[in-house]
């Protein structure tokens, strides 16, 4: 299994959240699939949360919360990390555009 890849929790509200679910999911001693798998998604999918790669949801957020113990932790951090400048239905392609190389 590769290395997490080392991130910030102080770099942004996304980055906290990311590093807040890991945290909570390495002290339940379960690994990213094995949290995937109770809460119907892939290691995978939980990866890109923990690596501040993908907006946290709010169901989702609640799904860990319930399942590590952790009150209502993520889903007051999920309400801040999805804070954004723009339409919150253009909030996720917004992030996107600021990785993007090209448009085709």
């Amino acid at each position: 299994m590769p290395q997490p890849k080392d991130l910030d929790p102080y770099a942004d509200a996304r980055s906290f959240y990311g590093s807040e679910l890991r945290r909570l999911r390495e002290a339940a001693g379960m690994s990213q699939t094995e949290l995937g798998d109770r809460v119907f998604c892939s290691g995978t999918y939980i990866g890109l949360f923990e690596m501040a790669e993908r907006r946290p949801q709010e169901d989702m957020s609640r799904a860990f919360d319930e399942l590590l113990g952790s009150g209502k932790h993520l889903q007051r951090l999920c309400r801040l990390a999805r804070k954004s400048k723009v339409a919150g239905y253009f909030a996720d392609a917004a992030e996107l555009e600021k990785r993007t190389r090209s448009i085709e």
